[in-house]
């Protein structure tokens, strides 16, 4: 059994972050890189995930324009899953992160916010029903839903500071300093033995914080993903998928109050509307998984684009590596 996907921070300015979470059995439904899984832990069943994603950011040629660029990232993360209930599990993620500038800034590396999750999951089977301990492989052809709930805390450091001794500006420091609230609907449909379509949608809404340096308040994200898993081989525990995702982006403008105490006003050049595509690989072995994807942006509408750089839509490329494990406790 795989605990899947899991993705956190990098939407514009690279600092929004979302967690999104699957497993799957060498039989049965696939799941994807990024999209949730509608997939619930069975009762007292734990796992545990790591993940990094690095990105490689592009670089603008004007640098009269941007004297400091965002070149790279690295986005880390350490996750722990627990079947509360055949229909509901919970799970915790904690972030390690590092953000890269050039022009003199340096790399500014840390604990992310932790971040808090509740999965209630649910199928239709000649009607609404909660998630039971033990499926058939004929029934998890059913349709499956998930809404999950999360909260961050906020635990990671937010006045780091530079090589040249400037503050890193919010979006790259590795913590917000305010919580923010997520929720996300997700469904999965396996269509036949080798062949499983995932969706869900996201929204994520953050709090303003006051640093030493300015009032901020990062925008609000949602999410649109689609995913499809084909099983290229399943034999004796050992299971190999194929996975493509889309996933479309929003994201209002970040807002600012340098002052302190008026105000906040949207901020140029942030925000916008980014359409990824993505290819990735899973590799089971029994209860060990594999996953490797990369995405890249296909389409993108970004507010102020020729004042952006280092924004989410602007990378060339991510790349994710993502190891998991499963017991029975």
């Amino acid at each position: 059994m795989l605990a899947g996907a899991l993705r956190v921070a990098t939407p514009a300015h690279a600092h929004h972050g979302v967690a999104s979470v699957g497993f799957s059995d060498p039989e049965g439904p696939g799941v994807g890189m990024e999209t949730t899984a509608a997939l619930t832990l069975p009762r007292r069943l734990g796992f545990v995930l790591a993940k990094s994603e690095f990105v490689s950011f592009q670089i603008r040629d004007d640098r009269a324009a941007f004297p400091e660029q965002k070149d790279r990232a690295w986005f880390n993360m350490a996750a722990l899953g627990f079947g509360i209930t055949p229909w509901l599990s919970a799970y915790v993620f904690q972030p390690y992160n590092a953000k890269s500038m050039d022009g003199g800034k340096g790399t500014n590396a840390g604990m992310g916010d932790t971040n808090l999750m509740l999965a209630f999951g649910w199928k239709w089977d000649e009607g609404l029903r909660l998630i039971p301990q033990k499926e058939s492989l004929d029934e998890l052809r059913d349709w499956h839903f998930l809404l999950w709930g999360s909260c961050t805390l906020p635990v990671g450091p937010t006045e780091h500071t530079a090589d040249d001794g400037a503050s890193f500006a919010p979006d790259l420091q590795t913590g917000f300093g305010a919580p923010s609230v997520a929720v996300g609907l997700a469904t999965l449909k396996q269509l036949s033995t080798d062949f499983t379509v995932l969706g869900e949608v996201t929204y994520q809404h953050f709090l303003a914080h006051t640093y030493s340096f300015t009032r901020y308040k990062f925008g609000a994200e949602t999410r649109a993903n689609a995913a499809v898993a084909y099983r290229a081989y399943g034999r004796r525990g050992v299971r190999l998928d194929m996975v493509a995702e889309a996933v479309e982006l929003y994201l209002e403008h970040d807002r600012e109050d340098p002052v302190g105490s008026g105000p906040m006003g949207a901020l140029q050049a942030s925000g916008g509307n980014v359409i990824y595509g993505s290819l990735g690989v899973r590799a089971y072995f029994g209860r060990i998984g594999v996953g490797l994807g990369v995405k890249r942006a296909l389409l993108t509408q970004l507010n102020e684009e020729s004042k952006q750089q280092g924004s989410e839509g602007l990378e060339k490329f991510r790349l994710a590596l993502a190891l998991s494990a499963t017991a029975q406790l």
